[in-house]
């Protein structure tokens, strides 16, 4: 079978129209017409039924336009593999990272990874329940993300680098800024509240300094709309501490203290699987990415947090 066929299938569906598949593909719909036929003469079916709007993919004709896509995407990644020999790379490696840790530390991770000129690096973000299931998939190299998550480790390797502690954050709104002693779980009860990291697998949940109110709103991969709601109502939420004073967007005195003990650790580790390890390429990348996260570590404030 000519995989070109199968790619062309692909974008018709895609597109759900033949004009504007062969506008994309720069070829004639008389073309684009008789590949499909052939096609379908093979299968001894039709792979697309014409709508009012359209055509659309009959059930072998998804199928088949799904091979295609996956053609399609490792022909893309082949042609970005030969302009990366040519550039002099290396390697690339395709690294995950937590979208609060992006947004706290993009100005030194940016400079920090233009540095090392040997290697392609391709950043993925998004939740820490998204982003396991791919590192264990091999779809990332390696994942920065909380070290603590209710998900299987059996092949992968972990190395705690950046200590951080949830801490309970409030809108500038909120009559509970600035406070100045202890908030009760009694008071704590009656804010509204919203959730970040929904689905993200942290062991621990909000519903014990929340009750039985269910909270207004849920973010997952997202921090941007989490620091704007801060900054304009009287919303609360929890969040890794460290980092949410390190976007710059919180002030200090929207972080209170609750009573009882001190919110529980949301250290950042490096991720990776255990058997890449043995490759020596990887070897280097995962030193370059250990050492940086190490040195953050080390000279980014506390903020007075027990860490």
């Amino acid at each position: 079978m000519n995989p070109n066929v199968l790619k062309q299938l692909a974008i018709v569906v895609k597109q759900g129209s033949l004009s504007r598949a062969c506008e994309q593909l720069f070829i004639t719909q008389p073309t684009l017409t008789r590949s499909i036929q052939q096609l379908e003469m093979k299968v001894g079916a039709p792979v697309l039924v014409r709508h009012r709007y359209g055509v659309e993919a009959t059930e072998i004709g998804a199928r088949l336009a799904q091979i295609g896509e996956r053609i399609l995407a490792e022909t893309e990644q082949g042609e970005e593999v030969i302009r990366q020999f040519h550039s002099g790379y290396h390697n690339e490696f395709v690294i995950g990272i937590d979208p609060l840790w992006e947004f706290a530390t993009v100005e030194q991770m940016t400079a920090y990874f233009m540095q090392e000129k040997r290697y392609v690096f391709h950043f993925r973000t998004g939740s820490a329940a998204a982003q396991i299931a791919l590192l264990q998939k091999g779809e990332l190299d390696f994942l920065l993300a909380p070290a603590h998550l209710s998900v299987k480790q059996g092949s992968l390797d972990r190395q705690l680098l950046f200590r951080d502690r949830s801490g309970v954050f409030v809108g500038k709104k909120s009559a509970l800024l600035g406070a100045d002693k202890p908030i009760s779980k009694t008071v704590l009860e009656k804010q509204n509240w919203m959730v970040a990291g929904a689905n993200a697998g942290f062991l621990d949940r909000p519903s014990e300094l929340i009750g039985l109110k269910a909270a207004s709103m849920a973010f997952t991969g997202s921090i941007r709309s989490v620091l704007h709601l801060l900054n304009t109502t009287d919303m609360l939420v929890r969040l890794p501490a460290r980092m949410t004073l390190m976007t710059g967007e919180i002030d200090v005195e929207q972080r209170i203290q609750v009573d009882g003990q001190n919110g529980p650790r949301r250290d950042i580790a490096l991720w990776s699987k255990i058997d890449n390890l043995e490759r020596l390429e990887y070897m280097k990348v995962h030193a370059f990415i250990h050492d940086f996260m190490q040195t953050l570590d080390e000279t980014v404030p506390t903020f007075d947090l027990e860490l």
